[in-house]
C-alpha cells in the first residue's frame, strides 16, 4: 500500500548570505560559472564561507545529505537568489570546473518541466553517460508556470529500494560486477561500461533496453530492480520554489521530476558538482582552472 511522501529536511541559508548576495555577480545560468570566478577574486566567497562556518550551515548540510534522506531542502530569504545560492552550493560542496563535452554536455543546464514520456518523469540518475556522474545535484527555479500546482521533486534513496525486495533484502549482488554499455546513444564517444550498482551507481531506462532483455543474471536482476522502482512505496518529495533550492546525493538516490502530461513554461536551473563527463587529458602546467575550495562532502566526492 503506497505511503504519503516524505518531506524533504529543511536547511535554511545563514542569515548573513542575504546581504551578501544582493549584488552577485551573475545573472543568467550562462553566466554561472563566470560568477564564481568573480566572487572568488573578490573574496565573495571567502565571505560566503566564513558566513556559513559561523552559522554552522556547511555543518548542517552536510548531514543532512548524509542523512537517510540523502537530500536537502535548502531555503532562502525571499525570492530573486535562486542563481546566487545554487551557485554559492556548488562551490561548497566540491568540483565543477572540469570542461563541459560538446556531447555530454556539462555542470550547467536548464530542465523544462513537463511533456509526454519525458524520462524525467521516471526514476533515474543523472551523468549515467559521465566517465564519473556527477556526486550532487543542485535544482532551483528559473521561471514558474502559474497553471501548475505544487509540481514536487521526488528523491528515491537507493536505501530504500534495497528495503522493498520480496525478501526485504538488497538486490542480487551481481548489479555491482556486471557491466552496461551506457554510450551505445554516444557512437561517436569512447565506450563505456558500469555496472549498475558499482561504485557509482547508475540508472536511466532509455538506455537499458538491450541489456535487461537479455538472459544474463544481471539483466535479471535488472528487471527486478524495475519491478520495485515501478511499485517503491515511500519516497521524499520537495517542490522547488522561489525560496526553496533542492539539493540531492547523485550517487545515494535516484530521482524523478513532478508528473506533468504538457509542457509548461517552468524551468529549472540545474548545477551538476563532483562530476566527470569525458577523462581528462594528461594535466599539463597551467591548465588548473580550479574554482574555489571543495566543501568536506566534495573533498569525500572526489576521494570515492
Amino acid at each position: 500500500m503506497p505511503l504519503a511522501p516524505l518531506t524533504v529536511p529543511a536547511v535554511p541559508v545563514p542569515p548573513a548570505w542575504a546581504a551578501l548576495l544582493a549584488d552577485w555577480p551573475a545573472d543568467t545560468p550562462g553566466t554561472l560559472l563566470k560568477g564564481l570566478r568573480a566572487a572568488r577574486d573578490t573574496g565573495l566567497l571567502a565571505d560566503l564561507d566564513a558566513a556559513a562556518k559561523s552559522a554552522d550551515f556547511r555543518t548542517s548540510l552536510a548531514d543532512t545529505l548524509a542523512g537517510p534522506s540523502r537530500c536537502a531542502a535548502v531555503t532562502l530569504p525571499g525570492p530573486g537568489l535562486t542563481l546566487a545560492v545554487v551557485s554559492v552550493l556548488g562551490d561548497l560542496l566540491g568540483r565543477h570546473d572540469h570542461p563541459a563535452s560538446a556531447t555530454l554536455g556539462g555542470p550547467v543546464s536548464e530542465v523544462p518541466t513537463g511533456g509526454v514520456d519525458r524520462y524525467e518523469q521516471t526514476w533515474h540518475t543523472d551523468s549515467t553517460p559521465w566517465a564519473r556522474p556527477n556526486r550532487w545535484t543542485i535544482l532551483g527555479l528559473l521561471r514558474e508556470d502559474p497553471e501548475l500546482q505544487e509540481p514536487a521533486t521526488s528523491v528515491l534513496p537507493w536505501a530504500f529500494v534495497d528495503e522493498d525486495g520480496a525478501d526485504g533484502g538488497a538486490l542480487p549482488s551481481v548489479m555491482r560486477r556486471e557491466e552496461v554499455s551506457w554510450r551505445t546513444r554516444y557512437p561517436g564517444l569512447a565506450p563505456l561500461h558500469a555496472p549498475v550498482r558499482g561504485e557509482v551507481p547508475r540508472w536511466f531506462r532509455p538506455a537499458l533496453d538491450a541489456f535487461l532483455a537479455g538472459g544474463t543474471p544481471g539483466a535479471a536482476a535488472g528487471r527486478e530492480l524495475e519491478r520495485r522502482l515501478a511499485a517503491v512505496p515511500q519516497w521524499y518529495e520537495a517542490v522547488v520554489a522561489p525560496a526553496r533550492v533542492l539539493v540531492f546525493d547523485n550517487h545515494a538516490a535516484l530521482h524523478r521530476g513532478p508528473a506533468i502530461p504538457r509542457p509548461s513554461t517552468r524551468t529549472l536551473l540545474r548545477f551538476k558538482v563532483g562530476g566527470l563527463p569525458e577523462t581528462p587529458l594528461p594535466h599539463r602546467p597551467g591548465d588548473d582552472h580550479r574554482l574555489g575550495r571543495p566543501g568536506r562532502a566534495g573533498r569525500e566526492a572526489d576521494a570515492a
